[in-house]
């Protein structure tokens, strides 16, 4: 019993020696962070770089290299404002739309812009003196050039549904400016790729151009528009023809007729009839008659109608003299 009340009091003297040290460390930690506040809220002079971000850039030009311009400039500030402008706001945007363009570099003249970038600036900052008076960098004069566009499509259609038209595009061209490099081997401009599925009625769509570096079209989204309609299969025997075949030859073809599978408005499908399909083989791909089979070609068919297959795809022949 003694030794468990010798223990108990050791404890009783020792707690409140713990709680002292971390009421003292807690004083210490406090004690440093106003010290730093105090610090912080001076005023200093420091010297700055910022990241330059271009705007106000003419339709003509594409600048380049821009990820590496930067401006230096001597600031008065807080602590804390210093600190932020190294680490964190370290932007500044710069209008080029007076530059000089007329030589190979583009010269924009920064001190015209001091007020601007004095008020891009947190309060109570004030730019003393920028370290360049010209902001300097390359870029590539651009040429325009008009292109067809082209439309990206994934469309997958409700069974029994076609479209039944042309896709109309408005516009259906758009003029491009770019580097003459670029826009030499330009041959049409991409919308965003678009995808629907189990379309059954009308399309019409607003498509975004796509975005490619250094080219500018002149407008951003087009509209395409389509009709889908029902459509329906059909069958029809139809005649084969022969090509190229000399007067003094007659060809025997086996056999004479393929069947002919495709798909066709409801509305057109008794308009429709074997007369209106051409399939023929042409008598020079026999080689003098050294070939075993002839293939058989479509040459002509009728307006509306899709997806065609035709059954057998080559023929046997016999010549006669």
């Amino acid at each position: 019993m003694a030794r468990s009340n010798e223990v108990f009091d050791n404890f009783r003297i020792k707690f409140p020696e713990k709680k002292k040290f971390r009421f003292f460390f807690l004083f210490v930690i406090l004690s440093f962070t106003f010290w730093i506040i105090t610090k912080l809220s001076n005023i200093y002079d420091s010297s700055i770089s910022f990241s330059i971000t271009l705007t106000d850039v003419p339709d003509y030009i594409v600048p380049k290299n821009i990820g590496s311009l930067e401006l230096n400039a001597d600031i008065s500030g807080s602590g804390f404002q210093l600190l932020l402008y190294k680490f964190i706001n370290d932007e500044i945007i710069i209008s080029v739309k007076d530059g000089d363009f007329n030589l190979d570099l583009a010269h924009v003249n920064l001190l015209d812009q001091k007020f601007s970038i004095q008020q891009q600036l947190f309060q109570n900052t004030v730019v003393k003196q920028l370290n360049q008076s010209i902001l300097r960098f390359e870029f590539d004069r651009l040429i325009r050039k008009k292109v067809p566009i082209f439309p990206i499509l994934d469309i997958n259609y409700k069974l029994g549904y076609e479209r039944a038209e042309d896709w109309r595009i408005v516009p259906d061209s758009v003029w491009v400016a770019g580097p003459s490099n670029l826009i030499d081997t330009l041959n049409y401009f991409p919308t965003q790729a678009f995808k629907k599925n189990k379309v059954y009625k009308h399309i019409t769509e607003i498509l975004k151009l796509s975005e490619i570096p250094k080219l500018k079209p002149e407008v951003s989204e087009v509209e395409i528009t389509a009709a889908v309609n029902k459509f329906t299969e059909k069958t029809l025997e139809t005649f084969i023809n022969i090509k190229n075949l000399p007067d003094s030859l007659t060809i025997k073809l086996f056999p004479n007729s393929v069947e002919t599978t495709f798909l066709v408005l409801m509305d057109n499908i008794e308009e429709i009839g074997s007369s209106d399909f051409l399939f023929y083989c042409d008598f020079n791909d026999t080689h003098g008659g050294k070939a075993n089979s002839l293939k058989i070609k479509l040459d002509n068919k009728p307006d509306g109608v899709r997806n065609i297959r035709w059954n057998p795809k080559r023929l046997d022949y016999l010549i006669r003299q």
